[in-house]
């Protein structure tokens, strides 16, 4: 289901929003349009700045509603005054801040992205413009970290295959810990077992020598 922006637009704009929502054009419909319309400089930079701030505008109101939180909540996710939050869920403020959206990239736990696109990458944008398209998984619902998780697992497992048989015994000398952390506690774990390990060989090869010159 593709959401409805409310745009302030020059008039010739609205009229391509009023064809697409009230006349029940299709979105590809809307592309054909735009396509011919954005020979004009002018028009075509009037309604991408609209459209930026119209998606930012809504993009805020998704997530916002995707983690259950209210205006005020997000506010205090955030470190703002709810009223701010509600002037920028309006699809007509235009005042954005790179500092500001930081801070709701922060409190959202997802990475700002500020980037030049060419009018065909901002044209594909417009037409799949929909709420699951706005959507993003914060860290912790990130699939990319969750699988990462698992292969540290399984990574830390492979590279101390002793250390199965120390946990088939009830004797665990290695901790994975999951999570963000997982990496640093185990970078802090590993040097210890390797410390282990040396001791056990030094001790070994002492006991070698001290047989080799036949010191009881």
């Amino acid at each position: 289901m593709y959401l409805q922006m409310p745009l302030r637009k020059p008039k010739h704009v609205d009229l391509i929003y009023w064809h697409m929502q009230i006349k029940g054009a299709g979105m590809s419909d809307l592309a054909n349009r735009l396509k011919q319309s954005f020979k004009d400089k002018d028009y075509r930079h009037g309604y991408v700045d609209e459209f930026l701030n119209s998606s930012i505008a809504t993009q805020i109101k998704v997530l916002r509603e995707k983690h259950e939180w209210s205006q005020k909540e997000l506010a205090k996710h955030a470190h703002m005054k709810q009223p701010r939050i509600s002037l920028m869920e309006n699809v007509n403020y235009s005042s954005w801040s790179i500092n500001v959206l930081r801070k709701l990239a922060e409190a959202f736990d997802l990475t700002l992205c500020v980037s030049f696109e060419s009018f065909g990458k901002r044209l594909a944008d417009i037409e799949r413009f929909s709420r699951e398209a706005l959507e993003r998984p914060s860290f912790k619902e990130d699939p990319v970290f969750a699988e990462r998780e698992e292969g540290d697992i399984a990574a830390a497992a492979k590279a101390f295959p002793e250390t199965q048989e120390d946990l088939a015994g009830g004797k665990p000398m290695l901790r994975v810990v999951r999570g963000p952390s997982a990496e640093a506690a185990q970078s802090k774990v590993k040097p210890q077992i390797e410390d282990s390990w040396l001791r056990k060989r030094k001790m070994r090869d002492n006991g070698i020598e001290r047989g080799l010159l036949g010191v009881a």
